[in-house]
């Protein structure tokens, strides 16, 4: 089925506003998006802020009257550069396998989609079976892509590891794939732990890794070897609990964190673990250091 796709940029201030006016004129659906490219990161619980300057996306019929909508958003909203456009109908998933393809991380570590073949991959490739899906984390983020770089730099052969906050369990994956005995993942998100026990499943790692939500933690015993690819503020929430987790000469990797932020998690994690070292990529680093 084919749309009709209107665009129009507006302020933060009137975005819910328009939003509303689109819909009362019949759109199916609505997305807003930023305009100039100003991130907002770790947004406080419950709020969800918007930018100051909003791009609104609306889908209609293809038989809608573009003039009597353009009209009337002029005339009651401030809003500017209406445009209509004819989305054509296509195959979405298929869409997205345009833009996702295998991916390396350092010297070996690859991550490849089930349309794409792993048989093209160098010989020497440790292939993490994946696709992009709903829980974060498919390697293209740059804390994630920072996290694989040092587990293909420091494989954890014969080691327990534990991946906290683990979305996709991506992480946990690629310690086993690399020779860590078992893993185990941790996250908060129910979503997130379904997605993550689809994926141990596709890679056929289920009697190493397994996967749980924060609610029954407990049952986690100390590792070798923890990685927490979150935020900067939890991280720093929770860096007792993670000394408790790590074996004494262990190792911590911590990723999710913005370069003005790193002294912060430095300053925390010092008391429990020392050799702390800090890698960057664009704006985002990851700490890793060893328990004391």
């Amino acid at each position: 089925m084919d749309w009709m796709q209107l665009t129009l940029k507006t302020s933060k201030q009137q975005a819910d506003f328009v939003s509303e006016v689109l819909m009362g004129l019949g759109s199916v659906s609505v997305t807003f998006s930023d305009t100039n490219d100003d991130a907002i990161f770790e947004p406080k619980v419950g709020e969800t802020p918007l930018w100051q300057n909003v791009t609104i996306t609306a889908l209609f019929d293809v038989g809608i009257e573009q003039d009597y909508v353009k009209d009337t958003l002029e005339q009651i909203c401030d809003t500017n550069e209406v445009n209509f456009a004819l989305l054509k109908d296509r195959v979405w998933e298929d869409e997205c396998k345009k833009d996702f393809h295998a991916m390396q991380f350092g010297k070996r570590l690859w991550i490849c989609p089930s349309w794409e073949d792993s048989a093209r991959l160098p010989s020497d490739a440790v292939v993490i079976d994946m696709d992009p899906g709903l829980a974060f984390g498919t390697g293209t983020h740059q804390t994630t892509d920072l996290c694989l770089q040092y587990l293909d730099e420091n494989p954890p052969i014969g080691q327990s590891v534990i991946d906290y906050g683990s979305g996709t369990g991506i992480l946990a994956i690629a310690t086993v794939k690399l020779g860590a005995n078992q893993a185990v993942c941790v996250d908060n998100d129910p979503q997130a732990v379904i997605a993550t026990l689809s994926n141990i499943k596709n890679n056929q790692l289920e009697p190493q890794i397994s996967a749980l939500h924060t609610d029954n933690e407990r049952q986690l015993e100390k590792v070798d070897l923890l990685i927490a690819n979150i935020l900067a503020k939890p991280l720093v929430d929770l860096c007792v609990h993670f000394s408790t987790l790590v074996k004494s000469g262990g190792q911590l990797v911590l990723s999710g964190i913005l370069h003005d932020q790193v002294e912060r998690v430095l300053s925390a994690y010092g008391e429990y673990f020392s050799e702390l070292s800090v890698m960057q990529k664009d704006d985002w680093c990851r700490v890793n250091g060893t328990r004391k």
